[in-house]
């Protein structure tokens, strides 16, 4: 009987909506970079699905972790922890793990060279995104019975 509450509870989580949408996006950015003719990307389509597979899974892994330690050990509310959790991912790609993936995966030369303003700019949409979860949440209650 938990298996329908606990699916329900997974499909209610606006975690598993993010890696949903970011999984589509990184598949659409992977096929973008790999599809222009005489590209670098082009000329080695499986060293940047490392990159892209490897990037994705860490920036997904370390908001989780962020956003988990924000709200247990920081005892921050969910929306803050979790917000937190998206800006300190963003961050940490640009600062240490795209360029760790970069030498593994790539040729050692791509820039990695702002990071306040994507990882705000990241945080800005993760609430975006937030809002509108919630508001689709909200359309999908029935209404209650006035009976």
């Amino acid at each position: 009987m938990t298996g329908g509450r606990d699916r329900a509870r997974l499909v209610a989580s606006h975690w598993v909506w993010l890696f949903v949408i970011l999984l589509v996006s990184s598949a659409f950015d992977y096929w973008d970079h790999i599809s222009r003719p005489g590209s670098v990307f082009a000329q080695a389509p499986i060293a940047w699905l490392g990159f892209t597979v490897a990037s994705f899974l860490t920036l997904f892994a370390i908001a989780r972790v962020a956003a988990w330690a924000l709200g247990r050990f920081a005892r921050l509310p969910e929306l803050p922890a979790s917000t937190l959790g998206i800006l300190l991912a963003v961050a940490v790609h640009l600062l240490i793990a795209g360029p760790l993936w970069d030498r593994v995966f790539w040729l050692g030369r791509l820039q990695f060279d702002a990071v306040l303003m994507p990882a705000f700019i990241a945080a800005l949409l993760y609430l975006f995104y937030r809002a509108v979860f919630a508001l689709i949440q909200r359309l999908m209650v029935p209404p209650r019975s006035r009976a």
